[in-house]
């Protein structure tokens, strides 16, 4: 079966031949665990996180055959499961978020805490002490691994917040570069998925839908909030709802130190 490489993880499929072990699976697709490393391999309605392998076939279309705890093989250009080869025959470009000038919107902030209405409270306040402190290193071990899946709660919003740091214009650099550093510090207390994901969004990586979010957001753009919302909330179990509060809670606490113009 054909699939496309992410440059972010093409040298995996590359070089040279190594053993993978499955580490989840679901009818989207596969975690495959390379030592410190996370390759999914992703069918085409899948969401497109950064490092995938993407198929061209739909989940409905796809039967990987494979459950956690399979041995795989990936490199010299395919991954090979048990049932299935996959070979990387073009590249894609995963969507990353770019620094841009906005306003604060009353507006956008009702939309956001809407549709995170249900989140715990923890979430929101964990993630405005990470964006907010000096030394952001306790409120981040103190959300990394929080919560249950293979992306906990902690580690979704964390995403959100590292995201729109990247996001905003006015945010310096400096600032999201030390919470990323503070995130990439505890990667190995949460799960390999979810560090991957977390390290990804370290450098503004992340799912075309949520980037869209995360820059109509830091715009401070009604219509592309609302239109970009339900797609990203509709991410997982409640891993989109928790992604949106970290977004939310860190736009908050820029708004409050005067990084975005009210």
């Amino acid at each position: 079966m054909p699939g496309a490489l992410s440059p972010r993880t093409a040298d995996l499929v590359r070089g040279p031949r190594r053993p993978a072990l499955v580490l989840g699976a679901s009818r989207h697709g596969v975690y495959l665990g390379l030592g410190r490393r996370v390759l999914p391999v992703l069918t085409s309605d899948a969401v497109d996180l950064p490092d995938a392998v993407r198929l061209a076939a739909p989940s409905g279309g796809c039967d990987l055959g494979v459950v956690a705890g399979d041995r795989a093989v990936v490199g010299a250009g395919a991954v090979r499961l048990p049932s299935l080869t996959v070979r990387g025959v073009r590249t894609w470009r995963p969507a990353r978020v770019r620094p841009v000038d906005g306003d604060a919107s009353p507006e956008v902030d009702a939309l956001l805490g809407s549709a995170v209405a249900g989140a715990p409270d923890w979430l929101a306040r964990g993630v405005a002490e990470a964006a907010a402190a000096a030394d952001p290193a306790g409120a981040v071990a103190r959300l990394v691994g929080r919560g249950a899946g293979l992306t906990p709660s902690g580690d979704d919003a964390l995403a959100g917040c590292l995201l729109l740091l990247r996001a905003v214009a006015a945010c310096p650099r400096d600032r999201a570069d030390q919470l990323a550093a503070a995130v990439r510090a505890r990667l190995a207390t949460t799960t390999a998925v979810s560090a991957a994901l977390l390290d990804a969004a370290a450098d503004g990586w992340a799912g075309r839908d949520v980037v869209t979010l995360v820059d109509a957001t830091a715009r401070g753009d009604v219509d592309a909030v609302r239109a970009a919302l339900p797609a990203v909330l509709a991410v997982g179990h409640t891993s989109g709802r928790d992604l949106v509060t970290g977004v939310r809670a860190t736009a908050d606490v820029l708004h409050r130190t005067g990084k975005v113009a009210a």
